[in-house]
């Protein structure tokens, strides 16, 4: 398992105890994961990263790629489902998230109406 995978299962462990104890193959699911995430990671440092610029040493290259891969790792890792805290049961969901884009929409066209109405 590589260290992605390994980030991953202890996060899952610690903030998905739910999640986690239905998985029935934890290590084998987290390698896989890791691999999924290695491979993410690089396929965005190297958009991130680009060709080599004109002028560009080895050096000042290299640096850069460790800057991308910094980057890319920070905004996979951010956004992976797996990542996410588990769901509180007991909290309770405010209306605007319900699902309801009618309702967002009369919320939205409150809000505005209040922003432009003079004090």
């Amino acid at each position: 398992m590589n260290r992605y995978g390994q980030l991953v299962l202890d996060h899952n462990r610690r903030h998905r105890p739910a999640a986690y104890s239905q998985i029935p193959a934890p290590e084998s699911f987290f390698a896989a994961v890791g691999e999924q995430i290695a491979e993410a990671v690089s396929r965005l440092r190297d958009e991130i990263l680009g060709p080599i610029r004109q002028g560009e040493s080895p050096e000042a290259y290299r640096l850069r790629g460790y800057q991308a891969w910094a980057t890319a790792e920070e905004l996979i890792l951010a956004e992976h489902l797996l990542m996410q805290p588990e769901p509180d049961p007991t909290a309770e969901t405010p209306e605007a998230d319900d699902g309801d884009l009618e309702h967002r929409y009369r919320l939205l066209a409150e809000i505005n109406q209040a922003i432009n109405t003079p004090l």
